[in-house]
């Protein structure tokens, strides 16, 4: 059969309309949908990319939708885009989902993907507790970095400026973990008032510096009162400028634990200028006899006990067994008050001082006399948890620094008899409550 023109075209015109039918017919493929979201946290609005492919029929269109919104065309067959607010009044910080899919020319959806996007335009906050301290020693300082949204602060730095706002110290603090208490220290080298900035970073990039209040730092004082019989300075340090005077002497017997208990007691002090109670003085002299101490025994180098060496009136030359219990050989000195380290104790005492305490380790007792010294020692007692008491051989001591105080100063001593080479907080904290 011969086909007519017109029959022919017409004939053609349908086959070439049935072609794309057949394919969208045949298309059941969702298409594939990527985008660009940044993984980490953002402090300014950004512009998320899309791009979608279709094998079969083609891409119609890219749909998205933020955390529980509706979903909005963001794009087409030639991709899309979708800028993310970051307001300057923080109300879209946090962690949002971003859903997104895309569909083909014949109605294939694709299976909505999710993306977390970070929004952090707060800056973190900074807290800086800075102590007073003492110049040529460190100084610590408490900080902490508080943030909503990054569980780390970074590129923290420390800068010290002085009251002419001139920068003496910086310290590179690198990255900690938000809402931790933390610590720095620095080394002033003269005496002054400072202050303390710590600059902090978070996640998102967001700064924040915190300036704590201003803190004085003291000129430390140490002074020698004398030197031992083979040369060694016996020195004091002062803490406090005035009101009621406290004299700690440690070490009068060198074999003993008064000398490091005394030592960790300046330590502490050192570096807790805020623990010193106020308007209190504390001389602490860590160690009356270093001879003794260096040589680990009881008795200075001429073998004198220092502690029968005071001008009481019951000085005596010659140390009985009962006045000396296990250590013989040792002497009250020549005369009263005839060796070196005991002339230092005694000028120093002239400065006039309202208690003394005097530490030991025999007994594990406070011995308490002068008047008032027995109220003074309860207290003690309840915190170090020693019991008030005296040794059994006190009767029979002479030329002691626990008769010398009372008798020619009227004031009271306590003689800490320590249980243990160590500063513990009770301890430490009954040495402060003989102060007040």
């Amino acid at each position: 059969m011969r086909w007519t023109p017109l029959v022919a075209a017409v004939l053609a015109a349908l086959a070439c309309a049935l072609v794309p039918a057949a394919a969208a017919a045949a298309d059941v493929t969702s298409p594939v949908t990527t985008c660009d979201a940044p993984v980490g946290w953002q402090r300014a609005s950004f512009v998320v990319h899309f791009s979608a492919t279709d094998a079969g029929s083609g891409v119609a269109a890219i749909w998205a939708a933020m955390d529980d919104g509706q979903p909005v065309q963001v794009g087409g067959p030639a991709g899309g885009s979708l800028e993310i607010p970051a307001p300057a009044d923080h109300s879209f910080d946090g962690v949002h989902t971003l859903r997104y899919y895309s569909t083909d020319v014949v109605g294939n959806t694709e299976t909505a993907h999710a993306a977390q996007l970070r929004v952090d335009t707060t800056a973190p906050a900074v807290s800086v507790q800075a102590a007073a301290g003492y110049a040529g020693r460190a100084v610590t300082l408490s900080f902490r970095v508080r943030d909503r949204l990054s569980p780390t602060a970074r590129e923290l730095s420390l800068v010290v400026t002085d009251a002419a706002g001139e920068t003496v110290a910086t310290a590179a603090l690198g990255s900690v973990s938000t809402g931790e208490r933390r610590h720095a220290r620095w080394t002033p080298s003269a005496p002054g008032v400072y202050h303390y900035a710590i600059t902090a970073r978070d996640l998102a990039g967001n700064e924040a510096v915190s300036t704590a209040a201003p803190v004085t730092v003291k000129g430390l004082i140490t002074f020698t009162i004398g030197r031992s019989v083979r040369g060694r300075p016996i020195t004091v340090t002062r803490f406090g400028g005035s009101g009621r005077r406290l004299l700690v002497v440690g070490g009068v017997h060198g074999n003993e634990s008064g000398a490091p208990v005394a030592r960790q007691l300046v330590s502490y002090l050192l570096a807790h200028p805020r623990a010193l109670p106020a308007r209190i003085r504390i001389d602490v002299l860590a160690c009356a006899n270093p001879d003794g101490y260096a040589r680990r025994t009881r008795g200075n180098a001429r073998n004198v006990d220092l502690n029968r060496n005071l001008p009481t009136r019951n000085w005596r030359r010659r140390l009985d067994a009962l006045n000396e219990p296990g250590a013989p050989g040792l002497t009250g000195g020549s005369s009263p008050g005839s060796e070196p380290e005991t002339r230092a104790l005694l000028a120093l005492l002239r400065g006039r001082f309202d208690v003394v305490v005097s530490l030991h380790s025999r007994g594990g007792i406070l011995d308490c006399s002068g008047p008032g010294a027995r109220a003074i020692g309860r207290r003690m007692s309840a915190l170090s948890g020693l019991p008030v008491g005296k040794l059994w051989y006190d009767p029979y001591i002479t030329g002691s620094l626990g008769r010398f105080v009372p008798e020619r100063y009227g004031i009271p001593i306590i003689t800490v008899e320590l249980s243990s080479s160590r500063l513990g907080a009770g301890m430490r904290a009954a040495l402060l409550a003989a102060a007040r």
